[in-house]
């Protein structure tokens, strides 16, 4: 093995050009492979959950609910024979549209819990897009489907998703509610009719249908009555206000003054209440107001201080991919804007693109802290500087690791990246330092000692190197539940160390040499003689 380093290391010091050549050949092509890469924020984890959530229509009761949950569990029961348990809840509840602390009896959850990954031939994220394409046919029924577990809730709610239910969400800003409702269903059937997107919906909830008193505020003065004084009335006749406690034994009971219930149950009882004036007139409401049929707004999203609207859609393919699909098709949507409104992306790809600048920000600076830290123990400027050739050289192995594995570029791989900085420069440390130690100590020709520091250094640096992959093959296969969460970051550092290393171990000492020999740089040192 050493005579054949050998020789190869003598042939690419007769060749340096070629070598050089080569090695930038290396990084130019990484440079066109990195954008064929799907992206995403982080991967999408099996741990052998599925979260079905079925919505009804607005305002229908928990009674309809749950028969229609409970038909939804015997077809996945058929569906998915991977399901060893199934937790059925009809009705949500906590702080929703519903209102704070009420239920939304309309909707209902089931919570699937699979067999282990190596039982089962189908993923949960696999499982999720059929059952999203099976549970679609039911009449007045929308059902969404998607990969659950606590690493997959926890990438929702830091790419922002929780707003709008899915990873992949359109935004449209703008102030008038009605004008926002019909660009996102404009923006929903865009959804609906792209390619690998599925499960599009509104991320405002339709509102609840309601009873608006209008109060014809000029009549109402010309009697001296003020709308407060109207809905004061309504309100006393119809909820009820508390007047009084009636204190017994010790204990308090609230004393609520209303009609009684025949007498408010129908709308046209509203029309009936009595108002006082206050000039002693008793008159029906209806002749200060009118009660008409209305629906009203859910919820009043906002972001920065501008009222925002979510439609969002889960995407079946890479999210790269669908969003690329979802921007060919957004001019269409363009030329229905309002004035004053915009649409733009959200949810995890908006938080993609902050946290791959914020880690291309971070890759920077350990380069810097790099070369920083071996300028000061080189006491020199040159040597660190053509140890710093071997990094690039890594992205080669990296994006090839990633391509043939048909792994996503997301945010663990961006973090294998940056650990590559530091861990590929070991090997060229080596190379450098005892070249170096040759020349100042034995006096050896360049030539000599650069071959001599290759061979003298070749069995430590491939026993490093393919120890350190090998440690990250067990994390590299994806084995047990979550733990695709990890494999990208071992994927692109097993890449980027092996090419690092064959391409190292020929390229630092062919740098060294034009350095050493054809270029003449002004912080250039004489090597000094140990004592």
């Amino acid at each position: 093995m050493d005579e054949g380093y050998r020789r190869l290391l003598h042939l690419a010091l007769a060749h340096r050009p070629v070598v050089v050549g080569l090695a930038v050949a290396s990084v130019a092509i990484a440079a066109v492979i990195l954008p064929t890469l799907p992206t995403e924020l982080a991967t999408q984890a099996d741990e052998g959950q599925v979260q079905v959530n079925v919505e009804l229509a607005q305002g229908t009761r928990v009674e309809v609910t749950e028969p229609v949950l409970q038909r939804v569990e015997t077809a996945i029961r058929e569906y998915v024979p991977e399901v060893t348990d199934i937790i059925v809840q009809a009705g949500g509840g906590g702080f929703g549209p519903g209102g704070p602390g009420g239920a939304s009896v309309n909707r209902g959850s089931l919570q699937l819990l699979l067999k282990p990954k190596d039982d089962r031939t189908r993923s949960s994220e696999q499982i999720a897009v059929d059952l999203r394409r099976q549970l679609s046919g039911i009449p007045g029924v929308i059902v969404r489907a998607n990969a659950s577990g606590g690493n997959n809730q926890l990438n929702r709610l830091l790419s922002g998703g929780n707003q709008g239910g899915g990873r992949l969400a359109l935004e449209i800003r703008g102030e008038s509610l009605d004008d926002a409702r019909k660009v996102a269903m404009a923006a929903k059937d865009l959804l609906d009719g792209t390619p690998g997107v599925a499960d599009a919906r509104l991320g405002r909830d339709e509102g609840r249908p309601e009873l608006a008193v209008r109060v014809d505020r000029a009549k109402a003065a010309l009697l001296g009555v003020s709308a407060t004084t109207v809905a004061n009335t309504i309100r006393t006749n119809v909820a009820g206000t508390q007047a009084a406690m009636f204190r017994q034994e010790g204990n308090e009971y609230p004393i609520v003054v209303r009609l009684r219930q025949e007498e408010r149950q129908n709308v046209t009882d509203v029309n009936d209440v009595l108002i006082s004036t206050p000039s002693g007139q008793v008159l029906q409401a209806k002749n200060l107001m009118r009660v008409e049929d209305a629906v009203g707004p859910s919820q009043i999203q906002r972001k920065n201080q501008q009222r925002i609207a979510y439609v969002s859609a889960e995407p079946e393919a890479a999210l790269s991919d669908a969003v690329k699909s979802v921007q060919d098709r957004l001019p269409q949507i363009h030329g229905l804007l309002p004035n004053g409104f915009s649409i733009g992306f959200g949810a995890e790809v908006e938080q993609q693109a902050q946290a791959f600048d914020q880690l291309r920000m971070v890759l920077i600076l350990a380069l810097v802290l790099v070369y920083a830290v071996m300028a000061s123990q080189y006491e020199s400027l040159k040597d660190p500087f053509i140890i710093m050739f071997s990094v690039p050289t890594a992205a080669i192995g990296v994006v090839l690791a990633l391509k043939l594995t048909g792994t996503s570029f997301n945010m663990q791989a961006y973090i294998g990246i940056i650990m590559l900085a530091g861990i590929v420069v070991s090997n060229g440390i080596l190379l450098v330092d005892y070249t170096n130690v040759l020349r100042r100590r034995d006096g050896l020709p360049l030539r000599e000692a650069v071959e001599v520091a290759g061979r003298t250094r070749l069995r430590p640096i491939l026993m490093t190197s393919i120890a350190t992959a090998l440690g990250l093959v067990p994390m590299s296969l994806g084995i047990g539940e979550g733990s695709e969460l990890q494999v990208p970051l071992a994927r692109v550092v097993i890449g980027g160390l092996t090419t690092s290393l064959l391409i190292t171990l020929v390229l630092v000492p062919t740098v060294y040499t034009l350095f050493e020999e054809g270029i003449s740089m002004p912080w250039r040192r004489t090597p000094r003689a140990e004592a």
